[in-house]
């Protein structure tokens, strides 16, 4: 079972306190009347909160942690397609609380920059990372965090251990940065 629901009907719940949230399909920093919930006494209880700006039901286990996690990151413009469409996967693991497919996506992600911006394809994910260095594309004082995306993802490949959410969060941060700079920011002309 990912989630934990135990039986029990679900009903609405009449003047329920406002329960804020950021809602998963909006992403809107919300507060919610209108919910449902499960109860089985005597303590297990999950809710549904209907979002008032999208209308979504935003779903919480009986351990009170939400079903789909807030889509994390914001949108970034001019990015090239496949690099768009590398971040929206990753976007949508860390969202489903993949945190494993996430930071192996992100190391993903460092071979699909350096190939963007020239390097050959093939090459180990240090070399990609040497060039994205030595091309100004990863900062000088950033190459330990494209470093530990490398490492973080190659361990999530290749060892037993599961990534957690906090080094998802940590290599999302430096991903969705890198991508802002070399992109939205560039000086490039808009498309």
């Amino acid at each position: 079972m990912i989630k934990k629901f135990k039986r029990g009907n679900w009903g609405d719940i009449p003047n329920q306190n406002p329960k804020s949230f950021i809602c998963w399909n909006c992403n809107n920093k919300v507060a919610s009347e209108k919910a449902y919930a499960s109860y089985l006494p005597p303590h297990d209880r999950s809710y549904i909160f209907i979002c008032p700006h999208c209308n979504a039901p935003n779903i919480y286990d009986d351990e009170s942690n939400p079903v789909i996690l807030p889509l994390p990151g914001k949108e970034i413009k001019k990015l090239p397609e496949l690099i768009e469409k590398n971040y929206d996967e990753i976007r949508k693991c860390m969202q489903a609380g993949c945190f494993n497919a996430a930071i192996m996506m992100m190391r993903k992600m460092i071979m699909n920059i350096a190939v963007e911006e020239g390097a050959e394809e093939g090459k180990t994910f240090t070399e990609y990372i040497d060039f994205l260095c030595s091309e100004g594309i990863v900062p000088k004082k950033s190459r330990s965090k494209a470093d530990s995306v490398r490492e973080l993802g190659n361990s999530a490949n290749h060892e037993i251990e599961n990534r957690s959410l906090n080094e998802a969060e940590n290599c999302f941060e430096f991903i969705e940065l890198l991508l802002k700079v070399n992109y939205e920011f560039s000086d490039d002309e808009d498309e």
